[in-house]
């Protein structure tokens, strides 16, 4: 489709409008409390089943609660569709809150089943709210706007993860349990609040659809690259860097996720105006170099590579939904949504996946440079076939 309206820079008088609306405050409520639950438990659960079953039941843990968030993602379009967006997003929270009761307990089967309930909900909700910020956020300046409801959703993963160890530790499963559900029904009492966001009529047989092949490949191997510098520097920066003691560690972890939420909303007016293709290969270069100082030694280092690979995650966020929006049909916000969800949590799980398999044989400061070939050629190889053969945005 043509997007000719998209590959003019749009006039800055499109600065007055504004972003911060109602009904996108009470979206970004929603997230605030939903995914407040959500990491929360991403923490607390591992340790749990650790003590269960040893590091494997962790692994499997987190590893069942990814799986079946991407599978909610990437059906969560026509669940959409069939039960109408708000009917979705109260499933999709029940889906989240109702296995917080169980998911500490003593077996570890029970354990792995809530974490998979657990995750096919977040899926769900997670394109169900993008696709609605998507259609609240104001055309003219609807990269930043999304980028202030992405800021809502990372703000839980900065706060709660690190909280939700001490929280077991404190309060106990079942104090722990116990806030993981008071926030998540109050993410569930303000879906009322929400409006619909339907797809109109006429369009709904695109909006489970997704966009032709050639004009996502691009941004989604943007996006997905940085999401694996990204997974591989949360899952093995304490092991590829012995010299650092456990404060440094969370200090770059937490160093990481703030730059990544700062410049995904910084990066929305520019976008909005000049078009997402920049940005996006910045993000790209970015990320191999973060990549790069992550595999050398000392703490400059580590720190200037957990800055840079959290800028580019940000910024690449940004720019692949702009990018994606632009050349979907209005009507397929959602499936728009489940593309780039995927490709984000796809992207984290293979960072560390991918790391771990190479680490054993290489070591990892040579697997850190390896991965930045990979991705190097990778990138490249992607952009040249696809990108020149898309619509420029």
């Amino acid at each position: 489709m043509s997007i000719a309206a998209t590959a003019t820079p749009i006039p800055d008088d499109g600065s007055r409008t504004a972003i911060l609306t109602p009904a996108i405050l009470t979206l970004a409520g929603l997230m605030l409390t939903a995914m407040g639950s959500f990491y929360l438990l991403f923490s607390a659960i591992p340790a749990h089943a650790a003590a269960l079953g040893g590091a494997s039941a962790a692994g499997l843990s987190t590893g069942a609660l990814m799986t079946t968030t991407i599978i909610g993602e990437l059906i969560a379009p026509r669940v959409i569709v069939r039960l109408g967006r708000r009917r979705a997003l109260a499933a999709a929270l029940l889906t989240m809150t109702l296995p917080c009761l169980a998911t500490f307990s003593t077996s570890l089967a029970l354990l792995l089943a809530t974490c998979a309930a657990r995750g096919f909900g977040v899926g769900i909700l997670l394109v169900a709210t993008s696709g609605l910020a998507a259609q609240l956020a104001p055309p003219v300046r609807r990269t930043e706007a999304m980028g202030a409801f992405g800021v809502a959703s990372a703000i839980p993963a900065i706060v709660a993860v690190p909280l939700g160890p001490y929280s077991l530790a404190t309060l106990g499963p079942g104090g722990t349990a116990g806030v993981a559900v008071a926030f998540a029904v109050a993410a569930l009492l303000t879906v009322a609040l929400l409006p619909e966001g339907s797809p109109a009529p006429h369009d709904t047989g695109h909006a489970s659809s997704f966009p032709p092949l050639r004009a996502t490949v691009w941004p989604i191997t943007a996006l997905a690259q940085g999401a694996v510098v990204v997974g591989a520097a949360i899952t093995f920066l304490p092991l590829a860097h012995p010299e650092l003691d456990q404060a440094t560690i969370m200090i770059a972890l937490l160093l990481q996720m703030l730059f990544a939420a700062c410049a995904r909303w910084a990066a929305g007016r520019p976008i909005d105006r000049h078009g997402p293709r920049g940005a996006l290969i910045a993000a790209t270069g970015l990320s191999i170099a973060g990549l790069l100082f992550l595999a050398a030694p000392g703490v400059f280092a580590v720190m200037i590579g957990m800055a840079v690979s959290g800028i580019a995650f940000g910024v690449a966020q940004s720019a692949s939904l702009c990018r994606l929006l632009a050349q979907a049909k209005p009507a397929q916000a959602d499936a728009v949504g489940a593309l780039w969800n995927g490709a984000y949590d796809a992207g984290l799980g293979i960072g560390g996946f991918a790391l771990g398999g190479l680490a054993p044989a290489f070591g990892y400061t040579l697997s850190f440079l390896a991965a930045g070939v990979i991705l190097v050629l990778f990138a490249g190889a992607a952009f040249l076939h696809f990108e020149k053969r898309s619509i420029a945005c």
